[in-house]
């Protein structure tokens, strides 16, 4: 076990770059004899002769010494290093927030949330996993998160505590060259026994389908997937028409194509986006600045379309 301590080992590096007692203590603000005695007894806890007392010539190093300077010059930044750490810990600066997104949301806005927050708090660790919406809530009740984006739909709010991020309003896409490619904009009742392309994940899919019940349209399912890029190349290639709620930046799919956006006439429900942690488990302050730091990101967002142009 370690005897000796980080003011001991510091009053020793201070006698051995000044090269004597007086000037030691004067270095670190303390009596000479408090010097005097943190290195005797530093010798008499590590066995080693640390310097050769030359008197009027003071202190000098001994081999021992020197080897043993380098291990506290070490020792020293490093604990130089943990009390800083410990500060940024305190000062809520540095840790590992867990941060978890619905995998449809993730190409818009993950990759820009970890950079810009990475040079903004650089001493934070994102632990970032993409999920389905089930599986996010499963896991902010299960404290495998600490955060959440997802979409307010199926919280329960007496376990998700959820803060709105955003929202988008359903826009309808078409293939090119479709009946309704030239419209700027179409009544939903224009989708009614067309083949329709369903985003097929969990609670999206309740939501679509509310849409069609309401509006009292029936669509004919002719393809379903719960990849957003998907379901616009299915479209695009004439498997049938679709609704998202998300906007890529291009119309082109990655198989070259094209969607044509639609805004779609009635006064559609938003989706909204939230930011979503375990109403059992409040807020600490290293999650907080994340937080608003991704309602910055999703603030104005041109991914979140108001009007499908």
């Amino acid at each position: 076990m370690v005897n000796f301590t980080l003011k001991q080992c510091t009053y020793f590096r201070a006698v051995a770059r000044s090269g004597g007692i007086a000037s030691a203590a004067q270095t670190v603000g303390v009596s000479q004899p408090a010097v005097a005695q943190a290195i005797s007894k530093l010798e008499d806890i590590t066995g080693l002769v640390l310097f050769h007392r030359l008197h009027a010539r003071g202190m000098e190093l001994t081999t021992q010494g020197a080897e043993f300077l380098r291990h506290v010059d070490q020792l020293l930044n490093n604990a130089a290093q943990i009390d800083a750490a410990a500060r940024n810990i305190s000062d809520n600066r540095a840790g590992t927030i867990r941060l978890g997104c619905f995998q449809s949301l993730a190409p818009f806005f993950l990759a820009q949330i970890i950079n810009g927050y990475r040079t903004q708090m650089p001493e934070v660790a994102l632990d970032v996993r993409e999920m389905l919406q089930q599986d996010l809530i499963d896991a902010l009740q299960q404290n495998d998160l600490d955060i959440a984006i997802m979409y307010d739909l199926g919280l329960d709010p007496s376990m998700i505590a959820s803060q709105p991020l955003s929202s988008a309003r359903p826009y309808l896409i078409v293939p090119k060259g479709h009946r309704l490619a030239h419209n700027h904009t179409v009544p939903i009742r224009e989708i009614d026994s067309e083949d329709f392309v369903l985003f097929d994940a969990p609670q999206s899919r309740e939501y679509f389908f509310s849409l069609f019940a309401k509006h009292n349209v029936s669509p004919r399912i002719a393809f379903h997937s719960t990849s957003i890029e998907s379901v616009r190349c299915s479209v695009a290639n004439g498997l049938g028409v679709s609704i998202l709620s998300m906007r890529p930046a291009s119309n082109v799919t990655y198989d070259g194509k094209r969607v044509v956006p639609i805004k779609l006439h009635e006064n559609l429900t938003p989706t909204r986006i939230v930011i979503a942690t375990n109403t059992k488990r409040p807020l600490d302050g290293l999650a907080e600045p994340l937080i608003a730091y991704c309602k910055e990101v999703f603030k104005d967002s041109p991914h979140l379309p108001r009007d499908a142009d």
